[in-house]
């Protein structure tokens, strides 16, 4: 009797432990995990060699719970630029960081953002690059982020080109507005010439490259060639916008503006990155 008692007693604690272990493998009830939504945008699609990219980073946490990023040193990023898979130039390169662990921590919701500004080097080969930019804390998610920026032949001098969006998040079911705006800071009047009665187009496309919208889709433009001149010293904008379906699933996305006048050169086209997702507001 009292060898089967101690069997029994040892049967049952193997049925806690095994029950105890499952419960702590299995994630707590209620709690969702998202991996943190990233982009990348640069302040201009296509750059002259030498020219300085102003670029923006965005990470968004959508996670049920604070996201902890430890930097082991002062350098809290690193920029990449590479083409056909090799690298070309590193920000990092020459530069000295002290060793001091710091910490930030991302609220659920929250969006942390980056920006500043990288010469590119001299005598770039024109075509187009991968930059890459690297959070460089301990974490293991994925806060990396890429995006492709051209280096071009010059356009015509004297032009400013602003584009910009209303807001940097939206939520869907929400409007979304874009605005170009070329600023002619020659002596001249500046002519544009369109192969149609069209000026310019946009898209949005996700973090991977599919294509979301066109605002040109299902369209129709006569086939006559246009012309817009603007005075020296003033400026035209080009205004559109954009309802976001209900149903679109939260995501980065990139918004190009091209303008259809190939005089404009880098300046043709513009893009941004913007965030849209959340709960769409009530019917």
């Amino acid at each position: 009797m009292k060898k089967l008692l101690i069997v029994l007693m040892i049967a049952a604690l193997a049925v806690t432990l095994s029950v105890r272990q499952v419960s702590a493998a299995d994630p707590p009830v209620g709690i969702r995990y998202a991996p943190p939504t990233v982009t990348l945008a640069t302040g201009k699609l296509s750059y002259v060699s030498g020219e300085a990219i102003d670029w923006r980073y965005t990470l968004y946490n959508g996670n049920d719970q604070p996201l902890v990023l430890t930097f082991m040193t002062s350098q809290v990023y690193d920029l990449i630029l590479r083409q056909g898979g090799k690298v070309i130039a590193r920000w990092s390169t020459g530069q000295m960081f002290a060793d001091i662990v710091t910490t930030r921590t991302v609220m659920m919701g929250e969006t942390m953002k980056l920006n500043g500004s990288w010469q590119l080097p001299e005598k770039l080969a024109l075509g187009t690059y991968e930059l890459e930019f690297v959070l460089t804390s301990t974490t293991t998610e994925p806060t990396g982020a890429t995006t492709q920026v051209a280096v071009a032949e010059a356009g015509i001098p004297g032009l400013s080109v602003n584009f910009t969006t209303d807001k940097l998040i939206y939520r869907v079911g929400t409007t979304i507005t874009v605005k170009y705006t070329i600023t002619n800071l020659t002596n001249k009047p500046l002519v544009l010439t369109f192969p149609t009665i069209q000026q310019y187009d946009w898209t949005v496309t996700d973090a991977k490259g599919n294509l979301v919208y066109r605002w040109s889709a299902g369209k129709a433009f006569a086939q006559v060639v246009t012309h817009l001149t603007i005075p020296a010293g003033a400026s035209n904008s080009f205004e559109s916008s954009w309802p976001i379906p209900r149903d679109l699933k939260p995501n980065g996305f990139y918004i190009y503006f091209t303008m259809l006048d190939d005089s404009l050169g880098v300046l043709k086209t513009q893009r941004c990155a913007v965030l849209m997702g959340s709960t769409p507001p009530p019917l």
